[in-house]
Parts: C-alpha cells; structure tokens; sequence
C-alpha cells in the first residue's frame, strides 16, 4: 500500500506528463507537427474539452468547428474556449504566453530554433480581453505554422 507521501509524488509525476502532453499538443498542433497520442492522453485531451466546452458555454454547432478546426467569424463562447485550453494546460497564464513551459516541451519535439521562431511572432501579444488575447495567440501560431511550411517546402 502506497504511503501519501508516494501518492503525492505520484500524482505531481502524473499532473507534470499530463501538462507537457497538453501544451505539446496545443502548440505543436498549431504548429502542424503530428504526434500520437495514447488512449490515456486521448480521454485526458476530450475532458478538457469537454470542461471548457461547457465552462464557456459552446454549442454543439462551435464544437463541430473545433472539431474541424474551423475558426471563420469565430464567437466570444468560441474565442473564450480557446483561451480556457490553453490555461488548462499551462501554455496560458494571465492573457501571457508561459514560454518557458512552451520552449520546454514544444523545444524538445520540433526544436529550439522553430520554437524560438514561433514565440517570437506571438510574444506579447494583447487582444480587447481575456478571450480575444487567447484567440490571437491561437491565431498567432497558425500563421507562424503556415510560414514555417511555405519556407520547409522552398527548400
């Protein structure tokens, strides 16, 4: 039988693999890196989702989008949900991009100078609020990605 102790660092292991899951597949998302997610990281990814989905109050109609990732005239509930993700995991915290957590685990999978390259465009970027900043940063990256791919494809 485990001690609390034991259980306590085992529940810090868990919530720190969870976190770098999360902000990997966040940015390198956005960044078109693909990745494969286990079962686990799966079920953990739909219930973030899911809270953020309800906590901002998207309808089934913006959660198709986001499934489709379609983000065309996007809504406040939709904007807001974005933003809700990413301080869910950590890539967000106080409308600022935490670029140590993101140079951290993104750095790792796509390299230190695309990162680099990408928090640079995106650095300090300030929308009308809370959710419009978060949207930005999400829009932000998504250039940056499309960019990176045009420059990776003249080579």
């Amino acid at each position: 039988m485990l001690g609390i102790k034991s259980r306590t660092q085992i529940a810090k292991i868990t919530m720190k693999a969870f976190t770098i899951w999360a902000v990997l597949c966040l940015i390198v998302g956005s960044l078109a890196t693909p990745i494969d997610l286990n079962e686990e990281q799966k079920a953990k990814a739909k219930e973030i989702f899911d809270e953020c989905a309800k906590q901002e109050n998207i309808s089934e109609e913006e959660a198709a989008k986001l499934h489709t990732k379609d983000y065309t005239n996007p809504t406040k509930n939709l904007k807001c949900f974005a933003t809700c993700f990413f301080e869910k995991v950590g890539t967000l915290k106080d409308e600022i991009v935490q670029e140590d957590v993101v140079l951290e685990k993104l750095g790792a999978l796509i390299g230190e100078e695309k990162t680099k390259k990408a928090l640079d465009k995106c650095r300090g970027i300030k929308g009308e609020d809370r959710c419009d900043t978060g949207f930005q940063i999400y829009q932000c990256f998504e250039a940056a990605k499309a960019e990176m791919t045009a420059t990776e494809k003249l080579q």
